[in-house]
């Protein structure tokens, strides 16, 4: 019998922490647990995030090259792609880059596939890369561990990335993989949104003569005059005062943004009209359009808000965090008050990195997690996660009141937005298998003229939409007044703006997790299926998301002969396979009926064009 793919040893287990390796239904369970309470005087922090201080080893056996697909421990849990050297590259860009560890790693060599991911407390956690091995343990800030604390890491293998990520979901759901969590509960993912964030018309942009609040309520009056059923709109950071203020101008968006805290999450004054403005400008802007569902952004707080004059708190130089979570229950009593459907609570990454006190002690980071989990429970208002970590994704799984996650960095974040393409695509694999919906991020849907402005449209504009419908998730546009593709953006909802939903994420195909698209090797395949009383529809899409830029030809083999719809074409007929020549940036789409059905049914104005009856 031949070893497995992945398998653990000994490695460095400090007095006072126990490890076992335990066969499990699906897999294999390493846990790691304090065997008595660990404080300063035990010196377990090794002075380095990436440096385990309790750990076990990770060795391949494999008589081919393995490929390594990991979860970087950064923002949207960056995917990070490796050889037999593990030549992860942690540092992409100027403005991006993650310490030497992931937090669910995928590991294939030949016919066989590992997953290694966490089951419990996934922020204590990492899978680190050291003097060219694997190390699974315990992060290197962590100095407080309570006795009885542990972690639990799955470990498993099949023939295929689908097989393993279902095998770690049925573990996370007790036995049954987790299911999809509903859409319909949340305004933001049941229906058509307007969008205010970074990479949106109106992030501390204008039109001439208008305050920011006017310019939104502007273009929101105006999209649904012209028949596209807007209906949660989103405030981002701009609704609020940071300790270095941003500046709000009509020329667009300064070179300079400074990433700091907040100093209080009320109404910035210039933010909205001040002629007769009431107490709060919040309320009256919602009243001004007709009282939508809010989505309001959160970030971290800074060192110098007043906040910190009332109660305890952790102080770091770029963060602040109260010592008792409750304090955040004031925000959601606030949403309420404004008609809030959803915070989205942005910059998780800045807290857990700039706030040393949640990295420090085992849980800490969990506890605050679980309490803005309840107060969305006890309030009725949704949560959503932005630039969180892996842990915070695992994590999120057993935290219902977190209705979707953003899966890619910013729109137009990267100049070649493959780059966010493929981010996207990858890092829904594991939102699909958590049960979370995805939130792709704002798009513009017309494509603008030559030498317009940047914020007039963008040329790759339809793949963006189709993007977003698939995401079974969030939908959300930014345009900027006068600049919106009704016909595109009704693509991706109904006439009510009611979102025509896919069972789970669209991701990539097994193939193409491990570098292949952006090598040039292979088209970018992606799939989501629509479960429905007639069977389930399957989409399948292609871009070509080379960094070389090169022409490919390619084909994906379907499971069996079907009944096929090239989305963009029309056409259609039987196939077993489907093929496709696409220069760089330039995509295919096609529908796969399930058996007895035909392609073309549904509605083939839509990108969804049978939606799931899964919602």
């Amino acid at each position: 019998m031949s070893p497995s793919l992945v398998a653990v040893q000994p490695g460095h287990v400090p007095d006072g922490v126990e490890l076992d390796v335990r066969p499990a239904p699906n897999g294999v369970h390493v846990v790691l647990t304090a065997a008595r309470s660990l404080g300063d005087g035990d010196r377990l922090a090794t002075g380095r995030f990436a440096a385990p201080s309790a750990w076990a080893g990770l060795v391949v056996h494999s008589d081919g090259a393995p490929e390594y697909l990991g979860f970087a421990f950064t923002q949207f849990a960056l995917p990070v792609v490796a050889g037999p050297s593990l030549d992860f590259d942690f540092h992409p860009a100027h403005n991006l880059h993650s310490p030497s560890a992931v937090g669910v790693l995928v590991v294939r060599a030949g016919d066989r596939t590992a997953l290694v991911a966490p089951i419990s407390n996934p922020h204590e956690q990492i899978i680190a890369v050291h003097a060219g091995a694997l190390r699974w343990g315990w992060h290197g800030d962590l100095q407080e561990v309570a006795a009885g604390f542990s972690t639990v890491l799955g470990v498993y293998e099949g023939a295929s990335a689908a097989e393993v990520f279902e095998q770690w979901s049925a573990d996370l759901g007790g036995g049954t993989p987790l299911a999809m969590r509903s859409r319909d509960r949340n305004p933001v993912t049941s229906h058509l949104s307007y969008w205010t964030d970074n990479g949106a018309a109106y992030w501390y942009r204008t039109e001439p003569g208008l305050t920011i609040g006017e310019s939104v309520a502007h273009a929101v009056t105006q999209l649904r005059g012209t028949g596209v059923p807007v209906h949660a709109v989103e405030l981002d950071s701009w609704c609020y005062p940071h300790e270095v203020l941003r500046p709000i101008a009509e020329i667009g968006y300064p070179e300079e943004v400074p990433p700091t805290g907040m100093m209080r999450w009320e109404p910035r004054p210039d933010a909205f009209p001040s002629a007769g403005a009431p107490a709060d400008p919040i309320e009256a802007w919602s009243a001004g359009v007709g009282h939508p569902p809010l989505v309001v952004h959160s970030r971290h707080i800074g060192p110098a808000s007043t906040y910190l004059a009332e109660g305890e708190w952790f102080v770091d130089d770029l963060a602040a965090f109260p010592v008792d979570p409750a304090f955040f229950r004031r925000w959601f009593d606030d949403a309420v008050r404004w008609g809030v459907c959803c915070i989205e609570q942005d910059w998780m990454l800045m807290y857990w990195f700039g706030v040393r006190a949640l990295r420090a002690v085992a849980g800490r980071a969990q506890q605050w997690q679980r309490a803005l989990d309840q107060h969305a429970h006890d309030t009725g208002v949704g949560l959503m996660w932005c630039m969180a970590t892996p842990a915070d994704l695992v994590l999120a799984a057993s935290l219902p009141g977190v209705v979707a996650v953003r899966t890619s960095d910013d729109y137009r974040f990267a100049a070649d937005p493959a780059q966010l393409w493929i981010w996207y695509l990858t890092v829904n694999r594991l939102a699909g298998a958590l049960g979370l919906p995805a939130f792709k991020d704002v798009f513009f849907s017309q494509v603008p003229e030559p030498d317009a402005d940047p914020i007039d449209g963008d040329p790759h504009a339809e793949f963006e939409a189709l993007l977003s419908a698939l995401s079974a998730g969030v939908v959300g546009i930014g345009d900027r007044i006068g600049h919106t593709d009704a016909e595109v953006v009704l693509r991706t909802c109904d006439g009510d703006g009611r979102l025509r939903h896919v069972d789970a994420p669209v991701a990539l195909v097994d193939d193409c997790l491990f570098g292949a698209p952006a090598r040039g090797e292979r088209l970018a395949w992606a799939t989501a299926t629509a479960t429905t009383d007639r069977g389930r529809w399957t989409y399948v899409l292609a871009v070509n998301a080379s960094m070389p830029g090169v022409n490919i030809t390619d084909s994906y083999v379907i499971d069996d002969v079907a009944d096929v719809l090239d989305w963009r074409t029309g056409s259609s007929g039987s196939a077993s396979a489907l093929t496709a020549s696409l220069a760089p940036r330039d995509w295919s789409f096609w529908v796969i009926a399930p058996p007895g059905a035909s392609a073309r049914e549904g509605d083939l104005t839509k990108y969804v064009t049978v939606p799931s009856n899964r919602t």
